[in-house]
């Protein structure tokens, strides 16, 4: 019979924490420090356009509190992973005239998310 259970790399846990905590301080700071969001949303015509800011802390909260838990898991790894550049795309739309030190934060995610949707899994059989 198959193994269904992998083994997990020590390696492949860290970095899945590391990248899912990201997503969790952003989900406490939509809930318990919206200000810099809400700036943020207010001067982004397409976000209010879509939406008022305030929806969008909930959108945020909700949000990047699921992509921690479900990155924190490590299921469905590709799925996850675009849902996650996705969004981070849309956060660098957001956030472009916010400088040069913000894009390249949120740049580092979107690769440290690439990486996360190319890592492959050893095989249970090994």
């Amino acid at each position: 019979m198959k193994n269904l259970f992998h083994k997990i790399s020590a390696s492949d846990f860290l970095f899945r924490f590391g990248l899912s905590i990201i997503f969790l301080l952003n989900s406490l700071a939509a809930w318990f420090s919206p200000d810099e969001f809400l700036e943020l949303l207010d001067k982004s015509p397409l976000a209010s356009a879509i939406a008022s800011p305030h929806f969008w802390i909930y959108i945020i909260g909700i949000n990047d509190g699921l992509l921690f838990l479900l990155i924190l898991f490590g299921r469905w790894r590709k799925g996850i992973a675009i849902w996650a550049a996705v969004w981070m795309i849309a956060v660098l739309y957001i956030t472009n005239g916010e400088g040069i030190m913000e894009f390249i934060e949120h740049l580092g995610v979107l690769s440290f998310i690439a990486y996360y949707f190319a890592y492959r899994r050893p095989s249970a059989e090994r």
